[in-house]
């Protein structure tokens, strides 16, 4: 990872500590190894717990060594010891892993081999309080580097959902209309090829719909990982404003809580509303069109009904209208039921229902 890498300011972390040991009071050999001591800090974030625990080791092996009469005991006016500490404490708590235990026991045992210097009390509590001040900054900035890493993965998330949804919202109702009008055309041609290539068309546009589905909903999660579970039903809001700018104003109602459906039923249920609007602002101009969705356990249903704009101009109940009747085999192949028919007080009304979950379930 670039992450990982080192960086010029290791390097001047390696300075720092090399330019401390001289302070230390030692000469010779033993400057040559405490120099050393202060190489690694370079790769303090390939391997910080290398580096902590090099410094742990340097607090322990050096007393040990003072009493042998083998190297002095480091100077009581040295800044810190060992020169190191702080660029391992603070490498620990930044870069090594998210485990407590691996990244605060060479911390600890740091602090603890400090306290073999009990003959100098301010070497001690100097070096003591370097490495608090270093855990508690390196706390901070894996904290905050943490947080800023959740904030740009949220962002990036609520951007792909953003275009998910204008993707969803913008194409799949063009191409719907599309499909919707290349259907009319194939019932509606009198000529074999001219009905062959609209029927082409319309098989064409619903697998691009179902291709543009499937896309939407890896753009909405990230990743492919259970699209079997379906996705939620396309969004009514685009048809119920379209609607409204042709003057025939909808109230759209959810009711209950929203399943998963399969590709082809939201396809097939937004065609269903569409075909039902597109109808209301044919034949009758001026009429009140309710829309509700409702959810049930394993079903989604749709109801659209409207008052009597213009009576003499709708189709009868044996002729719901030529959109309607060709999606018929349409909604069927997806597993639903379609109904129309005229109202009593002379409105008219479209209900069609769908298999939610339950179906999935079975597909998968």
């Amino acid at each position: 990872m670039d992450g990982a890498r080192p960086r010029p300011i290791d390097a001047v972390a390696v300075l720092v500590a090399a330019g401390l040991t001289p302070a230390v009071g030692y000469a010779g050999p033993s400057l040559v190894i405490l120099l050393a001591t202060a190489l690694p800090v370079f790769w303090m974030r390939r391997a910080p717990l290398v580096v902590a625990w090099i410094g742990a080791g340097t607090a322990l092996v050096v007393p040990v060594l003072a009493v042998l009469a083998v190297i002095p005991l480091p100077s009581d006016g040295a800044v810190i010891w060992p020169p190191m500490c702080a660029f391992g404490a603070y490498g620990a708590m930044v870069f090594a892993s998210r485990r407590p235990l691996a990244r605060w026991l060479p911390v600890l045992v740091l602090a603890l081999g400090v306290l073999c210097l009990p003959d100098r009390l301010p070497l001690v509590l100097r070096t003591e309080a370097v490495i608090a001040l270093a855990v508690v900054y390196g706390l901070y900035v894996s904290v905050r580097e943490r947080l800023n890493a959740e904030l740009v993965e949220r962002s990036e998330r609520v951007e792909r959902e953003r275009l998910a949804g204008e993707l969803h919202d913008v194409v799949t109702h063009r191409v719907s209309r599309m499909v919707l009008q290349a259907g009319v055309l194939a019932l509606a041609a009198g000529d074999d090829r001219a009905r062959a290539a609209a029927e082409d068309i319309r098989a064409t546009g619903c697998e691009s719909l179902d291709e543009l589905r499937h896309m939407v909903a890896l753009l909405r999660r990230g990743s492919g990982e259970g699209f079997d579970l379906g996705l939620p039903m396309p969004d009514l809001r685009p048809l119920v404003i379209d609607s409204a700018r042709a003057g025939v104003p909808v109230e759209l109602t959810v009711d209950g809580s929203p399943s998963p459906v399969a590709g082809v039923v939201g396809r097939t249920a937004y065609l269903v509303v569409e075909a039902a609007l597109a109808n209301v602002a044919k034949h009758a101009p001026g009429a009140d069109v309710r829309v509700r969705v409702l959810y049930v356990r394993g079903s989604v249903r749709l109801s659209i009904r409207n008052t009597a704009g213009l009576p003499a101009a709708w189709v009868t109940a044996t002729d719901p209208g030529t959109s309607l009747t060709a999606l018929r085999p349409q909604v069927e192949l997806a597993g639903g039921t379609l109904e129309c028919g005229l109202e009593e007080d002379g409105g008219f009304h479209v209900e069609a229902s769908f298999p939610a979950t339950a179906s999935l379930t079975s597909r998968s």
